[in-house]
């Protein structure tokens, strides 16, 4: 499916990482409950090195808290991808699905989307 998003300040904590520092992803990841987020959850990638390959910057959070990193999600358009649930595997099976394919990426902002209601979407920028 493709979608049209219109750009959206996300604060929260980031770090800089890439795909073959999994652990750093993780430990991130442990910090959630700490953080006071409330509402939709953000995963983000952006300020990226090349491509998925490369190192990238990562920050979880939300659109109303007080924490001082932040990015504002590119406006654009987005081919997004429904995981079957909220587990740490469904959603690394859909990147794996990502990496594999043809798409012609921006490597712009790229971001994940945990709803209340326990979904997740990936939203990957394409040209």
């Amino acid at each position: 499916m493709i979608e049209n998003f219109k750009s959206k300040k996300i604060t929260g904590v980031k770090i800089r990482t890439n795909n073959n520092r999994v652990d750093e992803i993780v430990s991130l990841w442990k910090k959630v409950p700490n953080l006071g987020l409330s509402g939709n959850i953000y995963a983000i990638y952006y300020n990226y090195e090349s491509d998925y390959n490369g190192n990238y910057d990562f920050l979880i959070g939300s659109s109303n808290n007080d924490l001082s990193d932040y990015v504002n999600i590119e406006e654009g358009k987005y081919s997004v991808w429904q995981a079957e649930n909220s587990t740490p595997e469904a959603v690394g099976a859909i990147w794996h699905k990502i990496w594999n394919m043809k798409l012609d990426r921006k490597y712009g902002t790229d971001f994940e989307i945990y709803s209340q209601d326990g979904s997740v979407k990936i939203y990957i920028g394409i040209k």
